[in-house]
Order: C-alpha cells, then structure tokens, then sequence
C-alpha cells in the first residue's frame, strides 16, 4: 500500500510541476503611450504631451466635429476629458477607461461606466502614423 501511495504521489508531482519553457514577454504600457493621435472609424483623438488635444467626429458637417480637450490620465487606466471653449473655459467630457494591445499601438476606449452611455461600447483607436 506504502508504494502504492508514493507511485501516485510521484504521478501527482510530475503532472503539477510548471514547464520552465513556458517564456512569454509581458509587455506593459504606461500612461505614457497615450500621448499620440489615434484614429479610429467614427472619431479621432490627439492627446498631447501638455495636457491638451483634440476629438475630431468623422463626418460631421461643416467642421462642426472637431472640439479642443484637455486630458489627464486617472486611476491607472482612465483617462479624464474635458471640453474646451472658445473663451478658455472647460467643462467635463467625458471619462474613458483605456487598455492597450500589446505592441501599444491600438489602444481600446470606453465610456466609463459611471457615465451616461448606452451599452458602454469598446472602441479601437490605431495610433496614426506619420
């Protein structure tokens, strides 16, 4: 019975161990990556280094779509907008929870859900490439 016992834990042992060849590269993007201009099929962002940027609506008439904003990244993954007015004013926006691919070249947007926004979609932004 004793080697019976120590055949199945041995079986147990070998099953559980980890595959020390199991190697991936984590890849990790700060909030620094945000900076940049983004586009993506219904709208575009630029983030800018200062704290300053633009959302540009596609397609809305008469260049009525693009607004001035001013960001700040929150929280370890949001990013907090603001609206920009003629006079220098501001007023909230919107805030965004973001996530990155792991090259840090797409970058997913969504509505935070404490905000007012229907089904509080994903969508992806690839950075714009000069």
């Amino acid at each position: 019975m004793k080697k019976l016992f120590f055949l199945v834990l041995t079986v147990l042992i070998v099953a559980c161990s980890s595959d020390d060849d199991n190697t991936s590269e984590v890849v990790t993007c700060d909030e620094s990556k945000i900076v940049g201009a983004w586009e993506g099929e219904l709208d575009n962002w630029e983030f800018i280094s200062d704290g300053t940027g633009s959302w540009l609506v596609i397609g809305a008439p008469n260049g009525e779509g693009l607004t001035n904003i001013t960001w700040e990244a929150i929280g370890g993954s949001v990013i907090s907008t603001n609206i920009v007015y003629a006079g220098g004013n501001t007023s909230p926006l919107v805030d965004l929870n973001y996530t990155f691919s792991s090259n840090c070249d797409v970058m997913s947007l969504q509505a935070d859900a404490n905000e007012n926004f229907p089904g509080a979609e994903n969508f992806s932004y690839d950075r714009f490439q000069n």
